[in-house]
Parts: C-alpha cells; structure tokens; sequence
C-alpha cells in the first residue's frame, strides 16, 4: 500500500496536525505493510508563473529548458499523485482556510490531461480509486460551521479530479479534549484501511 504523507503546518513540533497525521501513517504501518512517501508544503512551493502556465500548454517535446525547470515541482507532485493508493493530510486552518503553502500544492496538483481533463459534459477526474484522509486541526474556527471554508472548498477539489473517497479526521477547540475520540477514529479507519489491502 503506497500512501502519500503530506503536512502543512507553519509550526513544527508544537504543530497537532504533524502530529495526527504521524499517528495516523504509525498506526496503519503496524497493521498493514506500508511504503510513506512524504511530502511538506510548508518548507516552500512555486507558486504559478507565466512560464509555468505556459509550459502546460506547451507539447512536452517543444518545451525550452526554462519551462522544463518551471514545472518540476508540479511534475513530482502529479507522479506521485497517481502512484499512491492512500493520501494523508495534514491542514490545519489559518484564518479560515488553508495555510499558502497548502493552496499552492493545490496549484500544482490541477493539471488539465494529467489529473483532470475535459469532455463534451464537462470536466473528468482522472484520479479515481484514491482515498484520501484529511486531518484538519482548527484552535478558532468549528469546523464544519459556516466559518469553515476549507473543509467544502478541500472537498470540490478532490472531487473535481476524480477522488470520492475523503475522511476527514477533524481536531478543532471543540475536540482537543477528546484525544481519545481522534485515536478512536484512526484506528477505526486504518483498520478498515488494511482489511481492504488484504482482501486485494
């Protein structure tokens, strides 16, 4: 089972969505056997450019080397995309929504004939068969109340290019008293996680 371990926390140590995130690929490691890949926004993306942009739209054998170096990270990011099974993410809200750096990986994620692409009835997700598990931590915001517009916003993202299957592991002011119930919740879901990995 491939999963993809993706943190954006500004904070490091004190950060609780690192730490659930952690909790949550330890736990599924010890039930079934796991290869991580691990990705951390916050330690900077691109975000978009003219020469990025363009490069998209550019066929892959016509593009100058400037263009080439322009799309890399977006490069990295859709390959390992599509070769993970499982997602784990870690997005804590920052006045309302998620951090920069978390919108940037979004940028980069969004490529048209690569993970979504367009028919005659409208736009096709091409990452099907993904599940994605998303630990939001808020210290203000309740989320899921009219205030939080990650958790939609994250959700018609995923959606759009193709992932159905999203749990969303929520830690706001209202549950950080109840470390018990999160833990509950991760063992619960990565215990489903590994009776579907023996049963393929």
């Amino acid at each position: 089972m491939k999963v993809w371990h993706i943190d954006s926390s500004g904070r490091t140590d004190q950060s609780h969505s690192r730490r659930i995130t952690k909790q949550f690929v330890d736990t599924l490691s010890a039930k079934t056997k796991v290869h991580s890949t691990s990705l951390d926004v916050s330690l900077g993306l691109p975000y978009l450019t003219d020469e990025m942009i363009s490069s998209y739209f550019t066929p892959a054998d016509q593009r100058t080397k400037a263009q080439n170096l322009a799309i890399v990270a977006s490069n990295n990011i859709v390959t390992t995309a599509k070769a993970s099974d499982i997602w784990v993410m870690g997005v804590p809200v920052y006045n309302f929504f998620a951090p920069a750096s978390f919108k940037a990986f979004i940028d980069l994620l969004f490529r048209a004939k690569e993970t979504f692409s367009y028919s005659e009835s409208g736009p096709v997700g091409l990452l099907e068969n993904k599940r994605v598990y998303v630990v939001i931590v808020s210290g203000g915001t309740e989320i899921g109340s009219k205030e939080d517009f990650l958790t939609p916003w994250l959700t018609h993202c995923l959606n759009f290019i193709g992932i159905k299957h999203i749990e969303f592991i929520k830690a706001d002011k209202y549950t950080f008293e109840k470390d018990s119930v999160i833990t509950q919740q991760i063992d619960n879901l990565t215990s489903s996680l590994s009776v579907l990995d023996t049963a393929h």
